[in-house]
């Protein structure tokens, strides 16, 4: 373990440079396979620190509350201000390594380049290698593309070829000279090319690991992902239908425990807990900014909750013990029955004789089956209204009614299913159902950004009745695209900004 911590030591001190051909003799390199593993968990993986939950604050499934009676909060709500409200000087919240993701993802993007660049120099089965060399084809395809929806327009908008994405950074060792940034289009390219090389590695040198690491089946359900993104219809219904043959159950939230329906209490039951839930496909953890922002008293207010827009479109019912309807309220949020959440009064527990307040509860990120049978409804939805053919629209729904099926209460109630005969009206109730389903999982700001960039307004004040700032993102408005960090331009001036 000591090789390894040094290894570390020099990989966070040397940065992206061959620190390995320049190592002290004294310093020992990994030298088998297994030791090399242990860099990727470190240095590769996610372990929760990449799709940050700010990315939620800037899209319409976060509100601001202010800091109520809170004087503690007042600091911590003016902090996200610029953030929230997509201002010029967000900038300067983004350049700290709290919001840094062009840091974050460009260090991990290193960790994966250092595995491929050093892995024939070590020891061990060939099997294990190449495993580990798909697992970092497929991690660093998965850093470029949070990168390219971060930092880039998104694919479907304008020419790909031409709109300015991101620099590939594809080896380990420091080359003379800066980089500029490559096209979206070349960055996709490189996605999909290492995802297909990760895969069929993976495929080949199959190794038992946990759901915490890369695996060909994980590499597919990217990979579905990313042609969703370059609106690839007929590579995402192959790379969904791929997932779903191999893997398709989907977990009953009927059958979480009493303690889970109420409130989620103590209930260690969560849809990415392994031990409860069936869909998980790969996972990895940490939440992270809301539960910083938790007021210190239990008279205050959160001040940045899901928004009632989002709860809202939930078809929930707290006070029907026999029939909750959506379960996603008790299973995918966390209720705290001490704070007095103004926003979420309509919602109480009288049997108890308080209002219920509504924070984020999500132990882990990463992907579930769920997003395959989405990924393949959007498909289906798409070619309905392109087509007109109604064998489309069947398929849509029955992907949509299956999913609903084992998010509803069904203890005492069957499901009734939705039968919706317009295209239009189908493809509203499919973003809004992918909406409900994966809400605060990293996707609803890329997903606004691929749905064209719609016109969206934000409220933000710090205390109650004192006035309130509304600011609005106009349709294709490019801050959708995020500022890259100055840091990051001071380093590189080859970069370009993102216009504002």
């Amino acid at each position: 373990m000591r090789n390894i911590l040094l290894f570390l030591l020099l990989l966070g001190f040397a940065g992206c440079g061959d620190f390995l051909e320049e190592s002290s003799k004294d310093e020992v390199r990994p030298s088998t396979v297994d030791d090399l593993m242990q860099v990727m968990v470190g240095e590769g993986y996610p372990m929760g620190m990449l799709d940050y939950p700010y990315t939620d604050l800037l899209s319409d499934d976060v509100q601001c509350n202010g800091a109520g009676t809170d004087e503690t909060m007042v600091s911590r709500v003016e902090e996200i201000r610029s953030l929230f409200l997509w201002e010029d000087d967000m900038f300067e919240i983004l350049k700290a390594d709290g919001y840094n993701s062009w840091k974050k993802c460009y260090n991990k993007i290193m960790g994966c380049n250092t595995i491929l660049d050093y892995i024939d120099k070590v020891t061990g089965e060939q099997t294990a290698k190449d495993n580990l060399r798909g697992q970092a084809y497929v991690l660093r395809a998965y850093y470029y593309f949070l990168l390219v929806n971060y930092y880039a327009l998104p694919y479907n908008f304008g020419n790909p070829a031409e709109n300015l994405g991101v620099p590939l950074k594809l080896e380990m060792a420091v080359h003379d000279g800066f980089m500029a940034r490559n096209s979206v289009a070349e960055v996709y390219e490189q996605i999909v090319k290492d995802l297909e090389k990760g895969i069929q590695l993976l495929e080949e040198n199959p190794v038992e690991m946990s759901l915490y690491k890369i695996h060909a089946l994980a590499g597919k359900s990217i990979l579905c992902r990313v042609y969703l993104y370059m609106e690839d219809l007929d590579n995402t219904l192959k790379y969904a239908n791929m997932v779903l043959e191999e893997k398709s159950t989907l977990t009953s939230l009927a059958s979480m425990p009493t303690d889970a329906m109420q409130y989620q209490g103590n209930s260690v039951w969560s849809i990415y807990n392994s031990s409860t839930s069936d869909e998980i496909i790969w996972m990895y953890g940490g939440s992270g900014m809301f539960s910083s922002l938790y007021p210190s008293a239990y008279s205050a207010m959160n001040p940045f909750t899901p928004s009632d827009e989002l709860m809202d479109l939930y078809d929930f019912s707290a006070t029907d013990a026999n029939n909750h309807g959506d379960l996603r309220v008790y299973a995918y949020y966390y209720w705290n029955m001490y704070l007095n959440w103004s926003p979420f009064e309509y919602v109480a527990f009288p049997e108890y004789g308080y209002k219920g307040g509504r924070s984020l509860s999500y132990a882990a990120h990463g992907i579930r089956t769920a997003e395959l049978y989405l990924n393949r409804a959007e498909v289906y939805v798409r070619k309905f209204m392109e087509t007109g053919e109604g064998n489309f629209r069947t398929l849509a729904l029955a992907d949509l009614n299956k999913l609903r099926e084992n998010r509803y209460d069904t203890r005492t109630t069957a499901y009734e299913e939705v039968d919706i005969k317009d295209a239009d009206e189908l493809w509203q109730f499919y973003q809004e159902e992918r909406r409900r389903e994966l809400s605060f999982e990293g996707h609803r700001w890329f997903d606004l950004r691929r749905y064209g960039m719609p016109e969206l307004s934000h409220v933000y004040f710090v205390k109650t009745g004192e006035a309130e700032t509304i600011t609005t993102l106009r349709e294709g408005d490019p801050r959708y695209v995020l500022p890259i960090p100055q840091v990051a331009l001071d380093r590189n001036p080859y970069l370009e900004q993102n216009k504002r």
